[in-house]
């Protein structure tokens, strides 16, 4: 993938860096994207398992 600087929050970018220990704003920019991925899809999986649970609850 080709690297992509468009309108980068400056603020946001040295917080995350601040925050994560990340060295580089590459490393702090996919690190934000993976925690970011991780925490949807999480919650997406919780949110299967609630529907899960409920099927399974009317059908007894």
């Amino acid at each position: 993938m080709t690297p992509t600087w468009d309108d980068i929050d400056a603020d946001a970018l040295r917080e995350t860096m601040r925050y994560s220990g990340a060295l580089s704003e590459v490393e702090a920019i996919n690190l934000a994207l993976r925690v970011y991925a991780a925490r949807h899809r999480s919650r997406a999986e919780a949110g299967r398992e609630r529907e899960r649970r409920t099927a399974q609850r009317r059908a007894s």
